[in-house]
């Protein structure tokens, strides 16, 4: 089993409780209907603790951070917005998390849905969005006697999906500092990290930090985070979650031979957790790996897994053929591999968003023929690479000068663009089949590969339906864009569903700057709860 700090707030049970039926609500159905709901904790120990995070990215980390301890009180300095000024003046002396967000965030305005994560951002970065970099208004001070009891569960290594970005050197769409987390310089950070590296044998004496930030330097900055900030406590990496249930946790331990429940030791009728099962791998003896169940149970949970978990598929015949690839690492290591070559048929990439963009980028700089399938109009105004300034994003202004004007003298070996195209069907010997939409008949392609980048989704197996029915429509996938998970967008807690939060892309926050106010909202609530005036929100 994993081992958590041995600290106030934490309780293992080692005999197994039944899990039992939940309240009786149509969405409780769905509860009851999963093939879990009554399996009993045999295989492993049944570990107590306040707040269960699933995620380790910046969502996340930031979340550990002011669960921790780590409290944010305005600083007193200057602000644009005098009203807002006016309100933070008045209770300067508490933190944010003590004060009425509902109040501060009035009427801000923002490039967020969430008035708490633009409160946040208005307090980090002022002025931000004008083109102004002013320094942040907010000061950090620890209570340890206020912390939280957590962990922090992760498939991947500390970031998240930035430990699985493609071509890592490539740089971030947001600005540099646009990507730090509290109290920790992401610029400062890096002109030392640098710093380390010029005095190391393989040292890079590059120092400059230029305004938008490498994708590896991103995720190095991620996990020295949680190691500077004494986080480490918290986190398990290589943790899949498998089910997120509602159960009464009753404190009758079961006996294994006969099955009934013994007399309770603890309170009598139990209440109501969230039970988080999955298995995680350790690594021990050197490479040998082991794997392990894990079951955790705690009156709060925070999904902040990110939406890049699955590609999207279009839902045409064929696309299940192996020459299919959807993401840009899998067209690294056909290169690696010497099956993709500037001699080759060429890799189609069938997308118009930046990872499309970026695949471009990539196979010009290898040489590599590409045909460019698209569905919009480049003259569409919701184009993304038609609406970044060239002047911070030469890049992507490159290339969608080459969707618009198609190849050049310099590119009329390596690049084709279809746009208003889609395809209509993979064939088994390579070919792919497009069709324009003022037009009945195909046109084919003899593809080496095809490069499906049409968006992702989140990975939401671990609850009833894949989450379909905790959306703002409440029917199709989550999507960070269309169909956000639905929250209090004061707390962050999921409508219908006490105790279950979600952060970050899940609720429309994709920008590393606004996903930070969603921790702060969930620590201000679980604060609140536990106050001694709100009993009946208390969990024993």
């Amino acid at each position: 089993m994993p081992t958590i700090p041995e600290t106030q707030g934490v309780t293992r049970c080692e005999s197994p409780a039944p899990l039992m039926e939940p309240r009786t609500t149509s969405r409780d159905e769905m509860w009851r209907s999963s093939p879990t709901s009554l399996k009993l904790a045999k295989k492993s120990d049944i570990i107590y603790t306040d707040v269960v995070i699933i995620g380790n990215g910046p969502s996340g980390i930031t979340l550990s951070y002011l669960l921790s301890g780590h409290w944010p009180y305005y600083n007193g300095g200057s602000l644009s917005d005098k009203y807002l000024q006016m309100r933070l003046q008045e209770d300067q002396q508490k933190s944010l998390v003590e004060q009425d967000l509902e109040y501060l965030s009035n009427n801000l305005e923002g490039r967020s849905n969430n008035p708490v994560a633009v409160l946040f951002d208005v307090l980090t970065h002022p002025d931000a969005d004008v083109g102004i970099e002013e320094t942040s208004l907010l000061e950090w001070k620890h209570h340890p006697e206020r912390a939280i009891e957590h962990v922090v569960l992760g498939k991947s290594g500390i970031g998240g999906a930035w430990q699985m970005m493609d071509l890592v050197q490539m740089q971030t769409l947001s600005l540099g500092n646009w990507m730090e987390l509290p109290d920790l310089s992401f610029n400062e950070w890096l002109l030392s990290y640098k710093n380390r590296q010029k005095n190391s044998e393989d040292g890079d004496s590059n120092l400059s930090v230029s305004e938008r930030a490498c994708m590896l330097d991103v995720r190095n900055y991620y996990v020295a985070y949680v190691k500077e900030m004494q986080l480490t406590q918290y986190f398990h990496v290589g943790s899949t979650v498998t089910s997120v249930e509602r159960v009464l946790d009753v404190c009758h331990p079961v006996d294994a031979d006969s099955g009934e429940q013994d007399p309770c030791t603890r309170e009598h009728h139990g209440k109501f957790k969230w039970e988080v099962r999955g298995y995680e791998h350790l690594v021990s003896d050197g490479d040998h790996i082991e794997t392990r169940e894990f079951c955790y149970r705690a009156p709060n949970v925070v999904m902040a897994t990110g939406t890049f978990d699955k590609p999207n598929h279009m839902g045409v015949p064929g696309e299940n053929f192996p020459y299919i690839l959807h993401s840009l690492r899998e067209v690294e290591r056909m290169y690696e591999l010497g099956k993709l070559s500037s001699k080759s048929d060429p890799l189609v990439i069938i997308g118009a968003g930046l990872s499309a963009a970026d695949a471009i980028l990539y196979t010009q700089q290898h040489h590599l023929p590409v045909v460019h399938v698209f569905r919009c109009d480049i003259e569409d105004p919701d184009l993304i690479v038609r609406k970044l300034p060239p002047v911070l994003y030469p890049e992507y202004h490159e290339v969608y000068n080459m969707m618009r004007d198609g190849a050049t003298p310099d590119t009329q070996d390596t690049y084709q663009r279809y746009s208003r195209h889609s395809v209509t069907e993979f064939k088994a010997d390579g070919k792919v089949l497009i069709r324009s939409s003022e037009s009945l008949f195909d046109t084919i392609i003899e593809a080496s590969f095809a490069l499906v980048l049409v968006g992702y989704r989140p990975d939401l197996s671990y609850l009833p339906q894949d989450g379909q029915t905790f959306g703002v429509r409440q029917e199709g996938p989550i999507d960070s864009k269309h169909n956000p998970v639905a929250i209090d967008q004061l707390t962050f807690e999921c409508q219908h569903e006490p105790g279950l939060y979600a952060m970050g892309p899940l609720v429309g926050d994709n920008f590393v700057r606004f996903l930070r106010g969603g921790a702060l909202a969930i620590t201000s609530h679980l604060w609140w709860k536990r106050q001694p005036k709100n009993d009946e929100y208390n969990d024993g």
